[in-house]
């Protein structure tokens, strides 16, 4: 899939590449017993960063790794990334979830 590359409000560059089915696969294995649909969007989401600034990052293996790149990307990269991902209503989707649990 082709490269696409976003800027943060703080002037980063990330870049980033779609993910397939074989990616999910993969975080499932290091995911959670029982996934929401809201982890697998924001680990797709976080996976898909291949490099910041023009540095490649090296794609997660573990779920340490994953967490250590979401740190690296910051939320104004994640609010970016959901943004160019997933449309400009994305952000409500946790919230929705987070109701809905609550409830």
């Amino acid at each position: 899939m082709t490269e696409k590359t976003v800027k943060t409000s703080d002037g980063r560059t990330l870049t980033y590449r779609e993910r397939g089915p074989g990616d999910v696969l993969a975080l499932l294995e290091f995911g959670p017993d029982t996934p929401s649909t809201a982890w697998l969007e924001y680990a797709l989401m976080v996976s898909s960063v291949d490099a910041i600034d023009g540095v490649p990052v090296i794609r997660p293996q573990t779920r340490v790794q994953l967490e250590q790149l979401a740190n690296q990307i910051g939320n104004d990269g994640i609010e970016v990334l959901s943004t160019a991902l997933f449309g400009p209503d994305a952000q409500a989707t946790p919230d929705t979830e987070a109701q809905a649990a609550k409830n």
